[in-house]
């Protein structure tokens, strides 16, 4: 990248703080890491000249932008709000006004949570791949019945349109973006100064595997057991381990599982070591061989060979496709 790339965020009473400041973040700490800045940040407030007050409860600062800004726009977000604030302002005709007018000059359109609903009432999302918040899906299907929306996944791009589930995703949806204009090291950069994961594929579920699984139990034992799965991943653990963690016998163990995961106790610690291995593929440095053992598997050939079985692909299929090769290298 040469030019910096012009970003426009657009803001709004009741915006959602957590959409704007997260992706603004990814942006302003890959400017810092660069030898000069590759983002040009820009806020604009929907709902005219004051500074718009945040869903915190935050007031932000909001000069309007010089006209030069407006001529060509390389990426414009739009973050969302509460349902009930969205279906507010898709009926504000001078809104919706200024918010078409930074869409037609926009290269790249993308929102975050609820924002999506701003695209869909322009007529952006028909024929589109797109998604929101998962409370919000299937409002968004009814609402906008030629957009092809995808259920429980983090992010998805569909040409010049991208939409995000929100909150957090919006954070890894700005993270893809750099690894596109970047490169993916860049983007890990990124991600180590935020202490984030990196990277979820868009693909992802919007929940994480323990958060959904500790949302599926309410047994104090199969919630401390989760946890401490999580924090042993690397060594090996026998399911007397599991079941003595949890303090179950490991028949009981056994049904529990099942009856809350439709997985046995080993199945449940093999998902857990997967999802694992899906975030540590991005790390460049590590080479298949320290992911499998991170992740608990003691030879290659059997990590590649279960990760091939879940996910269609080999772990270097897998990371060259999200990740990229290690332009290091």
């Amino acid at each position: 990248m040469h030019k910096p790339k012009t970003v426009v965020i657009a803001l709004f009473d009741d915006v959602q703080l957590m959409d704007v400041a997260g992706p603004a973040e990814v942006l302003s700490v890959a400017n810092a890491l660069m030898d000069k800045p590759c983002y040009e940040l820009h806020y604009f407030n929907l709902d005219g000249d004051h500074s718009p007050r945040t869903s915190a409860g935050v007031a932000l600062d909001c000069k309007p932008p010089c006209e030069e800004v407006f001529r060509e726009i390389d990426l414009l977000l739009i973050p969302g709000a509460r349902d009930h604030i969205i279906l507010k302002k898709i009926e504000q005709q001078d809104f919706m006004g200024r918010l078409q007018a930074l869409v037609q000059r926009a290269k790249i359109k993308a929102s975050i949570c609820m924002g999506s609903f701003f695209l869909g009432e322009l007529g952006l999302l028909d024929q589109r791949k797109v998604t929101t918040h998962w409370d919000g899906i299937d409002r968004l299907k009814c609402r906008y019945p030629m957009a092809k929306v995808q259920n429980n996944i983090l992010y998805v791009n569909d040409g010049d349109i991208w939409t995000s589930a929100g909150i957090m995703s919006g954070v890894d949806m700005m993270l893809a973006m750099v690894m596109n204009d970047l490169g993916p090291q860049m983007a890990l950069s990124v991600a180590r100064v935020l202490v984030v994961y990196l990277f979820r594929d868009g693909g992802q579920a919007q929940f994480s595997a323990p958060i959904d699984f500790q949302s599926k139990v309410r047994d104090p034992g199969m919630l401390s057991l989760i946890a401490w799965l999580e924090a042993n991943l690397n060594r090996d653990i026998s399911v007397n381990e599991m079941a003595e963690e949890s303090g179950n016998s490991v028949r009981s163990l056994h049904r529990k599982c099942l009856n809350a995961f439709a997985l046995t106790p080993a199945q449940l610690l093999t998902k857990l070591r997967l999802e694992r291995a899906r975030s540590l593929l991005a790390q460049h440095e590590l080479s298949i061989k320290n992911v499998a053992t991170q992740c608990g598997f003691n030879q290659t050939g059997s990590f590649t060979k279960t990760f091939g079985k879940h996910f269609g692909v080999s772990p270097s299929a897998y990371r060259d496709r999200f990740f990229g090769h290690d332009e290091s290298k």
